[in-house]
């Protein structure tokens, strides 16, 4: 088949006037690093505009150039090509007129793909050339599940009218893959893996039921369920989770596993009775892209160094702290993934147990069967364990025991709710061990935090806000070594990030060594101030250090830190 002789695209921009030949130059050498097609390079430098690079690219390929920036096309239009083939081919459906569909293409001079268009949709091909942002865009809007769900619950409603029956039906729970309950839990349960959400909320209100995402921290409302509809979406929820459909007085907890092409993810679900009916909450656990390892974990190289000679240790405790949804499951795994499974063995015993981790024994506590974690520990202690992690320290027994299994030759992973690092000495003495345990038990406390990244794509160039770096130390001076010169970034808010100004989240650490100097301190029982300086002393980075070396490199935001550290 024959195929057309293509001009480059810069050799056009350059006799077109728009860029010069050193322009071209120099940005041929930084494209590279990107690895962006040249026009998505210049567009994004600023150096062309999308009217300058559509009549280029128009002129290269000898095809129109089709605008697709705020064009709102029929998702049915779109739809006539698989997902999978138009997002692998950069291509979509943008307009059809008697029996001729045109064709908006990055690479119009694509025969093959014409061809295959022409055999799966009967349609005459007109090639146009679009821009990939402008395609990717349309697609997004054809393929994203919340658009499904709209529809799906919309579905519901009719099917109910049509069938003149309650959402009390059993009919919802059939195993019908086309009914229209089963189509929108599934599109909620997808969109929330493909939005790279941690949770799912379902909340009964008046009139309607909310669905939110918890995106990087944040929650966003998605759509809502008609208030007729809900019974009938928890239900299919408690199926899928093994629930007891009958029971709503009572909160219940269990685990669904969902898979949709080569896409498979777990969520925990939680259900809990409301005024206004029950309110679901389900953790994503997307087996298929989590990975534990430091590369991929985000923490500096520095303490990476330093908790990988903590973790040496033959026997101790290291305690991991911070709130909920900090990410301190997800470091812990990294620690375990870090050891060498095959000659040391390496025990969990946990609750939930989120993944699944490869050559490490993994227990489900359960204290209905007597399997809490004290006693889970207890038995797991006489099952010649290396390495032990027990998933949470929330009372006497189990801190007691952990105490006593980091003492007798153990290394020993767990977690406590505090603010800080220093904070976890105070919380131990609550439970009930004295400093002289602690001091000999304690190897280090690792406080963590995540904090939303700045969208690369609308970030904006700002001055520091003095103000609030001055609230991040109260009542004492701002730490010497922390560089506030020059410009830091603050959010802008684009379609990327969805408005947000931020996408992805950025983890930070507060690593508190116990050396020498640090144990006689706290069996002395020196007060949390004390043992801050101890520990600054000995080389911990403060929580909002850290945070605050991140915005300085245009990672996150100064308001971000402050608000994830007073929060």
């Amino acid at each position: 088949m024959a195929t057309m002789k293509i001009r480059r695209l810069g050799d056009i921009l350059v006799g077109r006037g728009v860029i010069t030949e050193q322009q071209l130059h120099t940005a041929l050498a930084d494209q590279k690093q990107t690895r962006l097609p040249l026009g998505s390079f210049l567009l994004a430098r600023g150096l062309v505009s999308r009217e300058q690079l559509g009549q280029a690219l128009s002129e290269q390929y000898e095809t129109p150039f089709f605008d697709c920036d705020g064009l709102e096309t029929h998702a049915q239009l779109l739809r006539l090509l698989p997902e999978a083939f138009a997002r692998s081919r950069k291509l979509a459906p943008v307009e059809l007129h008697d029996k001729v569909l045109r064709v908006g293409m990055v690479q119009p001079s694509d025969m093959e793909a014409i061809c295959e268009i022409e055999l799966m949709t009967g349609y005459q091909v007109e090639p146009v050339v679009c821009l990939g942002d402008g395609i990717d865009r349309l697609l997004e809007a054809a393929f994203d599940d919340r658009i499904k769900a709209k529809q799906t619950a919309v579905d519901i409603r009719f099917q109910e009218l049509d069938q003149n029956v309650g959402a009390e039906d059993d009919s919802y729970m059939e195993e019908d893959s086309e009914s229209p309950v089963i189509k929108l839990v599934d599109a909620i349960l997808m969109g929330a893996v493909r939005a790279g959400a941690s949770d799912i909320h379902l909340e009964p209100d008046s009139p309607q039921m909310r669905v939110r995402y918890r995106i990087d921290g944040q929650l966003h409302q998605i759509m809502s369920v008609p208030g007729d509809s809900e019974e009938a979406l928890v239900g299919r929820v408690k199926v899928l989770a093994d629930l007891d459909t009958a029971e709503k007085r009572r909160p219940q907890d269990g685990n669904l596993t969902i898979q949709a092409d080569e896409a498979r993810a777990s969520f925990r679900v939680s259900c809990i009775p409301c005024i206004r009916g029950e309110k679901v909450v389900m953790r994503v656990l997307d087996e298929s892209s989590k990975t534990f390892d430091f590369d991929a974990l985000g923490m500096p190289d520095q303490q990476v160094t330093l908790v990988k000679t903590l973790l040496d240790r033959p026997h101790g405790m290291i305690v991991m702290t911070g709130p909920t949804g900090s990410g301190k499951t997800t470091t812990m795994y990294s620690m375990l993934c870090s050891m060498d499974a095959a000659t040391k063995n390496i025990s969990t015993i946990e609750d939930p147990v989120e993944f699944r981790l490869p050559g490490i024994n993994q227990v489900q506590a359960n204290g209905e069967f007597g399997m809490g974690f004290a006693n889970g520990l207890k038995y797991l202690m006489r099952q010649d364990p290396d390495v032990i992690l027990v998933g949470e320290i929330r009372d006497h027994e189990t801190a007691t025991t952990s105490v006593q299994a980091a003492l007798t030759g153990h290394l020993l992973i767990s977690t406590l709710h505090t603010n800080d690092a220093i904070g976890t000495i105070a919380r131990l003495a609550d439970l009930g061990l004295d400093h002289f345990k602690i001091a000999g038990a304690l190897v280090a406390s690792i406080a963590q935090r995540l904090l939303r990244r700045l969208c690369d794509r609308c970030k904006r160039e700002c001055p520091v806000n003095m103000g609030i770096v001055e609230k991040m130390f109260p009542g004492r001076e701002i730490p010497a070594e922390l560089d506030l010169s020059g410009s830091f970034f603050q959010p802008g808010g684009c379609d990327e990030c969805g408005g947000t100004g931020y996408a992805g989240r950025v983890p930070i650490y507060e690593i508190m060594s116990v050396t020498p100097k640090m144990e006689s301190a706290i069996e002395s029982g020196l007060p949390a101030s004390k043992l801050r300086q101890i520990a600054t002393e000995d080389g911990m980075v403060e929580l909002a250090i850290g945070g605050l070396q991140q915005a300085k490199l245009g990672v996150t935001s100064v308001e971000e830190v402050y608000f994830k550290l007073s929060g």
